[in-house]
């Protein structure tokens, strides 16, 4: 897992690496406070911090900025005081926050009472995450049938490209014809598809093997 330095005084990493054997990677991180296999993003927040953060409108910016840069989305909303978080907030604003993140950026929301809860949060995702990707590696001889999954299944070869931005790729281009030959430009109109990475598909598709590299 790899942790936003941001996160270093929370007491999580020890939790992870003590009682999971996780090792934790330190970064600074574009979104988020944890990354697991470069795909999925998860932001931690106290209930404080996540009043705080509707209030002076940060919840809704990193909401869209983990999207662009991440498949997978994740919030972990930490203690057992989420309509009473001790600032100034009517609950119904928490309810209404809860309810953008659900319906406009698709990401579900976690909820732990304590560090230990978030930590196990982390753990199981990771656990989750490593076993389902295990299994598609080891699906051997596997062909999709039909075109469009055909299609999808080649668009998720490139990189920090899931079944989700996949298929926006192909409703927005058409073709993987297209999406091979579109600029960065066009590529960053895909929604949810941030300049990284579309730097990254790009420098992927140019890219020249070298002789050194077997056949």
């Amino acid at each position: 897992i790899k942790m936003d330095w941001r996160e270093n005084n929370s007491g999580i990493d020890m939790i992870l690496t003590n009682k999971y054997c996780i090792l934790i990677e330190k970064a600074m991180l574009p979104a988020g406070d944890y990354v697991i296999g470069d795909e999925i993003v998860v932001e931690r927040k106290t209930t404080i911090d996540f009043a705080q953060s509707i209030i002076d409108g940060r919840l809704f910016h990193q909401a869209k900025k983990m999207n662009e840069f991440f498949d997978s989305v994740l919030f972990i909303v930490e203690g057992n005081n989420l309509y009473n978080p001790g600032i100034k907030i009517h609950p119904n604003a928490i309810k209404g926050a809860l309810a953008s993140i659900a319906l406009r950026w698709h990401t579900p929301v976690l909820f732990s009472n304590d560090i230990e809860e978030s930590a196990l949060i982390l753990w199981l995702i990771t656990n989750q995450h490593y076993e389902i990707k295990q299994e598609l590696t080891c699906r051997h001889g596997y062909r999709p049938k039909t075109y469009r999954r055909r299609q999808l299944y080649i668009l998720q070869g490139l990189p920090q490209v899931g079944p989700k931005l996949a298929n926006k790729l192909l409703d927005y281009f058409g073709s993987v014809e297209k999406v091979f030959t579109a600029a960065e430009e066009e590529l960053v109109k895909v929604d949810n598809l941030g300049r990284k990475k579309a730097q990254k598909i790009r420098m992927l598709i140019r890219e020249q093997r070298t002789k050194y590299e077997s056949e």
